[in-house]
C-alpha cells in the first residue's frame, strides 16, 4: 500500500458521516488518533492548512494532498 491509498484510507475512516469532507469534529478525532493525545488542543490555522480551498472543510484529495507533502 502506498501513501497515497493510505491517507485515502484514513480519510474513509475519518469521514463519520460519509459526506466526503472531513469536518472541523473529525478533523480534531483524526489529529487526536494520529498524535496519541487526548489533550490535544485545536488550532483553526492547522485546519486552514489542511483546507486548502478554504470552503471549511477538507476533502479527500487535500488531505492526500498535504499527507504526501508532508511526507516528502
Amino acid at each position: 500500500m502506498n501513501i497515497e491509498e493510505m491517507a485515502a484510507e484514513l480519510f474513509d475512516v475519518f469521514d463519520v458521516n460519509n459526506d466526503g469532507v472531513i469536518s472541523r469534529s473529525e478533523f480534531i478525532a483524526l489529529a487526536e488518533s494520529l498524535l496519541y493525545e487526548n489533550e490535544f488542543e485545536f488550532s483553526s490555522d492547522i485546519f486552514k492548512q489542511f483546507d486548502a480551498n478554504h470552503d471549511n472543510a477538507i476533502s479527500k484529495d487535500e488531505l492526500i494532498a498535504l499527507i504526501i507533502e508532508l511526507a516528502l
